[in-house]
C-alpha cells in the first residue's frame, strides 16, 4: 500500500534527525586515545573504525562530504586514502556513545557483533569469487544493518515494542517495523545512505541484502554485492550471531551459495573462518568490552578538551578570513544553495536562513503544503531559534481555503501581502512566539498553484514593505517553489521504485502460497484417487491372504502372509492419513480453556510414559479460545511428541507447554518449548513438507507436523517454527479469543 503524504514526510523528519550514530561505549573508550595521541596510528584508528558500522558510515560521509566523488568512497581503505589523517581525527574526536538504558535494553553489542561477523564473511566470500572487492564487501557488510541502527537509536521505545512483538508472536520483523515506522529498516537505511551521497552499489546492499531476488530495475552485475551480503547474513546468523537474537533463518545457506556459484561445503568453511577470525578482530577494538561510566568519563573528558581546542583554533582562522556577503550576493547565491537541497527541509531551512540573512528579519516562517492537502511543514525562525522545524496535520475545517487558494486567488496573491488573516493556522498555533507584528506573506507560486509560503516579519517598528523588499522577497520564494517542486518529483521516484521492489516482493510471496494450495490440492486429488483405486485391491490382497494364511501349514509360508496383512494395512494407513492432510475435516468450533487443554494433552502424554520432564506453564488466566478442541487438541499433541522424542533421544530434559496471552492481538498463544538438540537449517525449512522426515528412514511416516499445522490452519489460527543446532526447538501456535462468539 502507498505511503500517505503524512505518512511519507514523518520518514523524511526521522532521516532528518539522523546526523550521526552512536557507537558502543567499549569501541569509544578504545578509540578516543589513539585520536588525541601526539602521534595518531594509521594502522590503529582504521582497524577500529573497520569494526563499527556507525564510524565507518561518519568515516565515508566525511570523505564525500569533502568533495571525494562517492564511487571512489567504497571502502575504508579509499576513505584514508583521500582524507587526511588530522581531519578523520578531528571529526571522530566528536563521536556520540550509545546510553545505558538503550544499550542494555535493545541488546545493541549483539548488533554489532552481527554487523562486524557480517563484514568479515562478506570479505572472505569476495576474496572466494575473485568478481567482487574484498575491501567494498567488508565495508558493505559492516553497513548492511545501519538503518536498523538508525530506528534503534533515534527511537529506541518504539524499536522495542518492534522487537518485544516479534519476540513473543514471531512473523515477519521488516512487516512490524513497518506497522511501527511506516517504513522498514532496509529501506530506511537505503534512504540515508542515500541522503549522505553513498556509492549507489552500497545503497543497493542496504536495501536488497533481504531479499533472495532483486527486483527487476535492478537486474545485472549491481546484485551481486547485495547477494555476497546476503549470504554473509545467512552464515552468521547459523554461527549464533543473529540479530535480534532469536529470529530464525528463512533461507538456506546452499540455496545462496549457489546464486554465487559456490558450494556448500565452501560456505560452511567460510562460516567456521568467520568464527576463528571474529574474536581477533572484535576484542582489540573494545567492540567486547563494556566499560563503566568511571572509566569512560576521564576518557570522554581528555577528548572533550582536545575537540575544544581544535574548534577554538578553525573559528579564529575563519573569523579572520570571513567576508561579508550583502544582500544581493545571497539572493543570487540562493539558487546554487537550493541546487544541492535533495529534501523539502533543506529548501524550507534555506530559505529561512538565506531571508534572515538578507533581509534582516525578525521572523521567517517558510512553509509548504502537502499536495495531498493533509499537513503543512515548515521552519519557524525567530530571535530565540535559529529554524525549528514543525509538521502539522490539517483538516477540511482548518482554513484549508487560505492555505491551497484557488487559481485565481493564487494570481492575486503573487507579491507580499498583510498575514495576519491570510495565515490565521500559523497563529493559532504560534501565536505568542511569533511576538509584534505587523506580519507579511508571500507565496510560492508554481504552475499557477500554490505550493507554500513565507510569513515573515522586520525589526524595530511597524511600517511597510518597500518595493526592494517585495521584489527580493517575491524571486525569493518563487525560487523556493520550484526547489520544492523539485524535491517532491525526486522523493515521488524513490518512493515510486521502493514500492516497485515491495510488490515484486509481494507478487513472490503470493506466487510461492499459490504453488504450495496448488500442491495441497493436487495431493487431495491424489489421495481421493489413491483411495479408490489403491484401496480396493489391496483389500483383496489383504483378503486373500488372511484366507491362505488360515490354511497355510508351512511356518515361513504364514510369516510371509503376514508381513503382506501388514504392509498392505501400512499402504492403507499412509492414503488415509494423506487423505487428512490435504482435506482437513471442517472444525466444530466452540468455546476451549487454553490451559485445560494444554494440561489435557500433558497428562496424556505423561500417562504414555514420556521419559522427558513435561509441564505446562501458564502463570496468568488467559480468555478461552474459539477451536475445535478435539483438532487442536490432536495438533498439540503431535508437536509434544515430536518435542519429546528430540529431547529422549540421547539428550535428555524438559519439555514445556507455554500458554499466554498475545497482548494487544486479541488472541492466546501456546508454545511448545523443548531443550534437545534443535534442527539445522535445511531440516527447519523442510519440516511441515509431507513424507520429510528428519528421523532415519522408516521410523516415521513424515506427516505427523504437517497435519498438525494444517489443522492449527483450519481453526483459524497460525504456527511458526524456531530452532537451531544445540538451543532446541520452539513451536508458537496463535488462536483467536472466543470474545462476543458462541
Amino acid at each position: 500500500m502507498a505511503a500517505s503524504g503524512l505518512q511519507r514526510r514523518k520518514i523524511e523528519v526521522l532521516l532528518d534527525q539522523v546526523d550521526q550514530l552512536p557507537t558502543l561505549p567499549g569501541v569509544a573508550h578504545h578509540l578516543l586515545p589513539l585520536l588525541v595521541a601526539p602521534s595518531p596510528s594509521r594502522r590503529d584508528i582504521q582497524f577500529a573504525i573497520e569494526v563499527d558500522a556507525s564510524l565507518s558510515a561518519r568515516a565515508v560521509k566525511l570523505a564525500i562530504d569533502l568533495g571525494r566523488p562517492a564511487e571512489s568512497v567504497r571502502s575504508i581503505d579509499a576513505v584514508f586514502r583521500s582524507v587526511p589523517l588530522e581531519a578523520l581525527a578531528g571529526d571522530l574526536l566528536s563521536l556520540e556513545v550509545m546510553d545505558e538504558s538503550t544499550l542494555r535494553d535493545l541488546h545493541m553489542a549483539k548488533l554489532w557483533r552481527h554487523g562486524l561477523a557480517v563484514a568479515i564473511a562478506s570479505q572472505v566470500i569476495a576474496s572466494r569469487l575473485g568478481t567482487v572487492s574484498p575491501e567494498e564487501a567488508q565495508l558493505a557488510g559492516l553497513l548492511h544493518h545501519i538503518g536498523q541502527i538508525a530506528l534503534a537509536t533515534v527511537m529506541p521505545k518504539a524499536y522495542a515494542q518492534v522487537l518485544e512483538k516479534n519476540e513473543s508472536s514471531g512473523g515477519d520483523l521488516l512487516e512490524q517495523e513497518r506497522e511501527v515506522f511506516g517504513v522498514d529498516h532496509p529501506v530506511l537505511g537505503k534512504r540515508l545512505l542515500q541522503r549522505w551521497g553513498f556509492a549507489m552499489s552500497l545503497q543497493n546492499v542496504v536495501w536488497l541484502h533481504r531479499q533472495a531476488v532483486a527486483p527487476a530495475a535492478e537486474h545485472g552485475s549491481g546484485t551481486l554485492l547485495p547477494q555476497v551480503v546476503r549470504l554473509a547474513d545467512i552464515l552468521v546468523r547459523q554461527q549464533g550471531f543473529a540479530y535480534p537474537p532469536w529470529e530464525s533463518v528463512t533461507e538456506s545457506a546452499t540455496e545462496a551459495a549457489e546464486r554465487l556459484g559456490l558450494s556448500n561445503a565452501s560456505a560452511e568453511q567460510i562460516a567456521h573462518q568467520v568464527v576463528e577470525v571474529f574474536e581477533m578482530n572484535a576484542q582489540p577494538t573494545g567492540l567486547l568490552d563494556e566499560p563503566s561510566k568511571a572509566d569512560l568519563w576521564p576518557t570522554l573528558a581528555v577528548a572533550n578538551a582536545h575537540l575544544g581546542r581544535r574548534y577554538r583554533a578553525a573559528r579564529a582562522g575563519e573569523q579572520a578570513s570571513q567576508v561579508q556577503a550583502n544582500r544581493a550576493e545571497l539572493l543570487i547565491t540562493l539558487n546554487g544553495r537550493l541546487a544541492t537541497c535533495t529534501s523539502a527541509r533543506d529548501v524550507l531551512q534555506t530559505v529561512a536562513a538565506t531571508a534572515r540573512e538578507s533581509l534582516e528579519l525578525r521572523v521567517v516562517v517558510p512553509y509548504l503544503v502537502g499536495r495531498e492537502k493533509d499537513y503543512v511543514e515548515g521552519i519557524l525562525a525567530t530571535p530565540d531559534t535559529a529554524g525549528e522545524h514543525f509538521l502539522y496535520a490539517i483538516n477540511s475545517h482548518e482554513g484549508i481555503e487560505t492555505l491551497m487558494p484557488d487559481a485565481v486567488a493564487a494570481t492575486l496573491l503573487t507579491v507580499p501581502t498583510r498575514a495576519e488573516r491570510i495565515e490565521d493556522w500559523l497563529f493559532e498555533r504560534q501565536g505568542p512566539r511569533l511576538g509584534e507584528g505587523p506580519f507579511f506573506t508571500v507565496p510560492m507560486i508554481v504552475e499557477g498553484a500554490k505550493v507554500g509560503g513565507i510569513v515573515f516579519a522586520f525589526h524595530g517598528p511597524a511600517r511597510d514593505l518597500t518595493a526592494r523588499e517585495s521584489a527580493a522577497l517575491t524571486a525569493l520564494a518563487g525560487m523556493a517553489g520550484v526547489a520544492l517542486k523539485r524535491v517532491q518529483a525526486e522523493a515521488d521516484l524513490v518512493m515510486l521504485t521502493e514500492e516497485l521492489a515491495e510488490v515484486n516482493r509481494e507478487l513472490q510471496a503470493a506466487q510461492d502460497e499459490r504453488v504450495r494450495q496448488r500442491n495441497v490440492a493436487s495431493m487431495g486429488e491424489m489421495a481421493a484417487g489413491a483411495a479408490h483405486e489403491i484401496n480396493n485391491p489391496l483389500a483383496i490382497i489383504s483378503g486373500r491372504a488372511q484366507q491362505l494364511a488360515g490354511t497355510e501349514q508351512d511356518p515361513a509360508g504364514r510369516e510371509m502372509l503376514r508381513t503382506i496383512i501388514q504392509q498392505a494395512q501400512r499402504i492403507s494407513d499412509i492414503i488415509a492419513d494423506l487423505h487428512l492432510f490435504a482435506r482437513p475435516p471442517v472444525p466444530d468450533l466452540r468455546t476451549v480453556d487454553p490451559i485445560e487443554l494444554a494440561q489435557q494433552v500433558a497428562d496424556e502424554m505423561a500417562a504414555e510414559g514420556t521419559p522427558a520432564q513435561l509441564r505446562v506453564d501458564a502463570p496468568e488466566p488467559v480468555p478461552a479460545i474459539w477451536v475445535d478442541p478435539q483438532q487442536v487438541a490432536a495438533a498439540l499433541k503431535e508437536i509434544v511428541r515430536n518435542a519429546v522424542e528430540a529431547c529422549s533421544n540421547g539428550y535428555g530434559g524438559e519439555v514445556t507447554i507455554s500458554v499466554q496471552a498475545a497482548a494487544g492481538e486479541a488472541a492466546v498463544r501456546l508454545a511448545v518449548i523443548d531443550s534437545g538438540p534443535g534442527m539445522a537449517p535445511e531440516v527447519r525449512a523442510r519440516a511441515l513438507d509431507p513424507f520429510y522426515c528428519g528421523h532415519k528412514a522408516g521410523r516415521h511416516r513424515g506427516l505427523g507436523l504437517p497435519k498438525a499445522y494444517r489443522a492449527v490452519q483450519a481453526n483459524g489460527g497460525q504456527m511458526a517454527m524456531e530452532s537451531a543446532p544445540g538451543r532446541g526447538t520452539t513451536v508458537r501456535m496463535i488462536f483467536p479469543v472466543a470474545a462476543g462468539k458462541s
